[in-house]
């Protein structure tokens, strides 16, 4: 069982500096040092991570000023007031944007241009309750996905590119653009079974019908 990694900034670098914390592997030193000075992404991570102690602290202004010069070096609009687990990995920044209320478990991968957010309910003259999404650990959001309003996410989870998510997914679920990876494998299922069943009639006999041959 892979031990927890360490809250805050320490996660993160705790994860950059293990076997997972490059696509190449475990990093030396030095490339953790070139990736600190040359990528967005860990910039992104330090300043979000300041940002939300100052919040914490009730710094609010100050921390409000420090989310804006995320944005202006790195791309990457996080909101101090949005609670992020250890061990992010975020490989680019730009249109990457984090609500105030949304929470982050450990170890979740985001990719660029992904919003995490409300749903905009609250326009429709407070009708509807709106809220922000509660993402599981070690999830994966790919590029451009949406995870709007209330919803959950759970753990081991995979959001596919341009995908949006508007409703709860539980551990281990796939959401694609297209729609529901786990829905779409059990209609193939049920359709692979079909053509099965009709193959053993026709070979019975219980089928008369040549155009079956092609199945």
């Amino acid at each position: 069982m892979t031990e927890p990694l360490p809250q805050g900034l320490r996660g993160d670098i705790a994860k950059l500096l293990s076997a997972q914390g490059t696509h190449e592997g475990k990093p030396t030193v030095g490339k953790v040092i070139g990736r600190v000075l040359t990528r967005p992404g860990p910039l992104a991570l330090v300043l979000y991570r300041l940002s939300h102690v100052i919040w914490m602290r009730g710094w609010q202004t100050a921390a409000e000023l420090m989310w804006r010069v995320n944005l202006f070096l790195t791309g990457a609009d996080i909101h101090p007031g949005a609670e992020i687990g250890p061990g992010l990995r975020i490989t680019h920044t730009s249109g990457l944007v984090i609500g105030r209320g949304v929470r982050i478990g450990a170890n979740v991968t985001i990719l660029h241009e992904v919003t995490l957010g409300g749903a905009g309910r609250a326009f429709f003259d407070e009708t509807f309750t709106d809220g922000f999404p509660v993402i599981g650990d070690e999830t994966k959001l790919m590029v451009g996905a949406k995870v709007l309003g209330p919803v959950r996410v759970g753990k081991g989870c995979y959001v596919g590119a341009n995908a949006v998510v508007t409703r709860d997914l539980p551990d281990g679920e796939a959401l694609t653009q297209g729609g529901n990876v786990r829905e779409l494998r059990k209609r193939v299922e049920a359709l692979e079974q079909e053509l099965v069943r009709l193959k053993d009639e026709l070979a019975s006999g219980a089928i008369q019908d040549d155009r079956l041959d092609k199945l």
